[in-house]
């Protein structure tokens, strides 16, 4: 039961669903306003309005001569004591209902407060506690930690994730409340845009001239140049965009060449554009670097995977701040005079996950001031059923090899709900050849039935 404190008449709502309200001097809906409080409104306003009902009855019942007896029925003491004694009596009725509503309503809805608490002893989060809400693209090459990132901050698994590159291969959104500081309620929405992987389109990797061949596992079709695409595309929407680096990667591969070539100490050739990002493994890195240079982006590094560097006993401090000065070198300026390198981060997310509380802070700060995007109990945009074959096509991930992995996908070819909650499933694997179809029949003799095991379990 909920109402509109407005002009038009009252808009009916499913009782303990969180309903808008409009205030009288102000169109602005305002959300995260409970039925609870609202049906306390509904039940002054039926009080004031029964008031309002009796004692018209009585002015009418006195202006008219003809009805003597109606006006010693209702009138006086006897309207008095009436009003006096049947109104408390029907408020309380009204409102011991509606207690009674309240008590046999389920506690497991998320979107239920009772008494100010949730149906786990923590308090409720109401939307007016979220000031910030912002979208975050997140980009990088393949197989820099893009998913695991977001996963970590989303706090679920939203985005399938495995050790072989170019895993993602389309926009997913995570949704996040973010708190300043741990133990503090949260107060920023965060919404995470994982992208595919942004792979080296050309085959010009150096500024020496050579071609550096290296084996892929995937083509550069048409599928991966719109994974690109769209990757960049996300940039245009997004309020930030982090740039996720391969710590290790860059440690190993960097400084590949000296500025300018020498001999014997002496100049012989013209500098080198970007000398530090030359190795050919580093080519990807070079590529995407060279596009935010040109794009004039503020972006901010997250240079992950540094418990790699720490198994080596390297000192991790020291390698942040060269790895700061490079990229605010090469990076450039904007037309304002501002660094593009907008912050630096870095963080091992999967072995260290509370390396990613400065990530949340920076972002409950620098986010833009308004209400949430999305509601606050979701998590993802990604509908069950694209989740169910994205799970699959994980599992696939993870027992084949070689360009088989790439060259498939899943479709949901069944898809139906069982009265008793049951879901039957049944899914179909594509792949582009015979032979990719009899390696992927081979694998499901063996492997694969433990894989469907693995599946049926996570349902």
């Amino acid at each position: 039961m909920a109402m509109e404190l407005a002009s038009g008449p009252p808009a009916a709502a499913p009782f303990g669903r969180t309903v808008p309200l409009r205030c009288a001097r102000s169109t602005r809906r305002l959300e995260g306003c409970r039925v609870q409080t609202t049906s306390v409104v509904a039940v002054a306003l039926a009080y004031q309005s029964r008031q309002r009902r009796l004692r018209a009855r009585v002015e009418r019942a006195q202006a008219s001569p003809r009805d003597v007896s109606l006006v010693e029925d209702i009138s006086g003491e006897e309207v008095e004591a009436e009003a006096d004694e049947d109104l408390p009596t029907e408020l309380d009725a009204m409102i011991s209902e509606l207690r009674d509503l309240e008590a046999s309503r389920p506690r497991a809805d998320a979107e239920a407060v009772a008494d100010g608490e949730e149906s786990d002893g923590t308090e409720a989060i109401s939307i007016q506690e979220i000031d910030r809400s912002g979208q975050v693209a997140v980009l990088g090459v393949p197989n820099s930690g893009k998913s695991s990132l977001v996963n970590e901050l989303v706090g679920t698994k939203v985005s399938i994730v495995s050790p072989k590159p170019q895993t993602t291969r389309q926009r997913i959104l995570g949704l996040a409340l973010l708190s300043p500081r741990p133990g503090m309620p949260p107060t920023t929405q965060a919404v995470f845009a994982d992208t595919a992987g942004i792979m080296e389109m050309g085959q010009e990797v150096s500024e020496f001239g050579f071609r550096h061949k290296r084996k892929r596992l995937f083509r550069q079709n048409r599928l991966h140049k719109a994974m690109v695409k769209t990757a960049w595309k996300q940039t245009r929407a997004s309020d930030a965009v982090f740039w996720v680096l391969d710590a290790s990667k860059c440690y190993m591969y960097g400084d590949y060449m000296p500025p300018c070539p020498e001999l014997d100490g002496v100049a012989i050739g013209a500098p080198v554009a970007d000398p530090w990002w030359l190795h050919p493994e580093l080519a990807e890195e070079l590529a995407f670097l060279r596009k935010l240079r040109r794009l004039k982006l503020k972006v901010s590094v997250v240079l992950n995977k540094m418990d790699l560097l720490e198994e080596r006993d390297i000192d991790t401090e020291e390698f942040t701040l060269q790895m700061r000065e490079r990229l605010s070198e090469d990076l450039g300026t904007r037309q304002d005079g501002e660094e593009v390198l907008d912050n630096m981060w870095a963080t091992s997310v999967l072995k260290d996950p509370a390396s990613l509380a400065p990530i949340k802070r920076w972002l409950c700060e620098n986010l833009p001031k308004q209400s949430p995007i999305y509601p606050l109990d979701n998590i993802s945009d990604v509908p069950a059923r694209v989740a169910a074959s994205e799970i699959t096509r994980e599992k696939l991930f993870s027992v084949l090899r070689e360009e088989v992995p790439y060259h498939l996908t899943v479709v949901n070819a069944v898809w139906q709900q069982e009265p008793d909650g049951t879901l039957l499933l049944g899914q179909r694997v594509v792949v582009m050849s015979e032979g990719q179809r009899k390696i992927v029949q081979a694998w499901s003799y063996g492997r694969l039935r433990r894989m469907r095991r693995e599946i049926y379990q996570r349902r």
